[in-house]
């Protein structure tokens, strides 16, 4: 016997659980987070793309372009230890959103400096911000309670360890 094509294609009512069970709020909020660290990467790395035009545009020298490109590291690796600290004190939930708060203000000012003293200032808040964020997302071996971030409260029990491990690639 030959199948009918028409029911071949007719729509299974079992897709659609499916489909809702793949975009869970766990998985959605797991997609934001994974978008908020790729924007957060991108930011911190495409100003050396775009280091000549900068030199040129405020008139800076390769040593004074350098600070102002140096003082993203140093606020950036101190708010690592800041972070997890905020982030155990206050909910990840809370230290993730004031530094998407900060970094989005300091990449504005970024596009309005006028001069070292300016780009330097943009550069130093996006190394608080950014640096606020690591321990909301990887483990970290000072045991901070924040290190699984927000999957404890939006993923299930027993898939945790991979939304933990995806947010960790």
């Amino acid at each position: 016997m030959d199948k009918d094509p028409l029911r071949e294609n007719k729509p299974n009512p079992h897709d659609a659980a499916r489909v809702t069970r793949r975009f869970s709020v766990s998985n959605t909020v797991l997609l934001i987070i994974c978008l908020f660290y790729l924007i957060l990467y991108v930011d911190r790395v495409n100003i050396s793309t775009a280091a000549p035009l900068i030199k040129a545009d405020l008139g800076l020298s390769n040593t004074e372009l350098g600070l102002a490109f140096s003082a993203f590291a140093y606020p950036y690796a101190l708010f690592q230890l800041f972070g997890g600290y905020f982030g155990d004190k206050f909910g990840a939930r809370l230290t993730l959103c004031v530094s998407a708060l900060i970094v989005c203000a300091a990449t504005a000012a970024t596009g309005a400096v006028g001069g070292l003293a300016s780009l330097f200032a943009a550069r130093l808040a996006l190394g608080i911000g950014e640096g606020a964020t690591l321990l909301q997302r990887a483990p970290w071996p000072c045991g901070c309670r924040s290190a699984v971030g927000v999957s404890p409260r939006v993923s299930p029990i027993r898939p945790r360890g991979s939304a933990t491990r995806q947010r960790r690639l």
